[in-house]
């Protein structure tokens, strides 16, 4: 429960540390301060002539989400969280039973996830430190279709080296990917709708995350073959590829 709660103390430790930057007509024209709490949260090549803004557009309803330009987005972004996160909590919430299923013993299997989540660290860092280089959108791309094809490799492998490329692809492509998706999601929308719009956004994958894990058990418990059940779950992942074709890039633009 400790280790459950230390992410919890971090983010509140976070949040105390470093205020929203005092923009714009509300900041009283602070634009010093502003620049220096965003060079503590790592930004960089600002210059101090850039006068920071936020906009003062009136607050605006939940059912703002759903009209017009961001009415498209909203749809996009919530089937995205649905299809992304059923492509890789399905598969990694049976995980030790799929790997059962093709051969490894249990000690084997967890040994093999251990591994695993060590390949998302890098993962994460390549990705964020690419997408400043490329963009979100084709990074965010490129990462789930290439966690995608691991996927596939790892679901149609007839050795345990093929599986283990595959399995080690998927953790590392897939997680990289979640970085981009956390971040470009958020800058989908303007400030009055961000809050709004990111908790849609994980609406769609908890209900993924509820869904997902007993669909898969139920295939499972079937009888169903362990291949055409993980080439089922990553059908899913290829489904994000496609959705995250029709949404805007925001590297490099002015968020309002």
């Amino acid at each position: 429960m400790l280790s459950a709660r230390l992410p919890a103390y971090g983010a509140s430790f976070y949040t105390r540390s470093y205020r929203n930057p005092p923009t714009g007509s509300r900041g009283g024209g602070r634009n010093e301060e502003a620049h220096a709490v965003l060079e503590r949260l790592g930004a960089r090549g600002i210059s101090r002539s850039t006068i920071l803004t936020v906009s003062d557009g009136k607050k605006l309803s939940f059912w703002n989400l759903f009209k017009g330009r961001m009415g498209r987005i909203t749809v996009i972004q919530v089937l995205i969280n649905f299809t992304f996160s059923w492509g890789y909590w399905g598969l990694q919430s049976w995980m030790p039973t799929l790997l059962e299923g093709r051969g490894l013993s249990a000690s084997s299997s967890f040994g093999f996830i251990a591994l695993s989540a060590v390949l998302m660290i890098p993962g994460y860092m390549s990705a964020s430190y690419l997408t400043g280089r490329f963009g979100r959108k084709w990074i965010f791309t490129i990462y789930v279709l290439a966690a995608a094809a691991g996927g596939f490799f790892f679901g149609t492998a007839s050795t345990e080296t093929e599986m283990y490329v595959g399995m080690f692809s998927l953790a590392f492509f897939a997680l990289g990917a979640w970085g981009v998706w956390d971040t470009w999601m958020g800058e989908l929308y303007p400030s009055v709708l961000r809050g709004s719009g990111y908790g849609s956004g994980l609406f769609g994958q908890r209900v993924a995350n509820t869904v997902a894990p007993s669909l898969v058990g139920l295939l499972l418990a079937s009888a169903t073959e362990t291949t055409s059940t993980i080439l089922f779950i990553n059908m899913f992942l290829f489904a994000t590829v496609v959705l995250g074709l029709f949404l805007p890039e925001t590297e490099g633009s002015e968020l309002e």
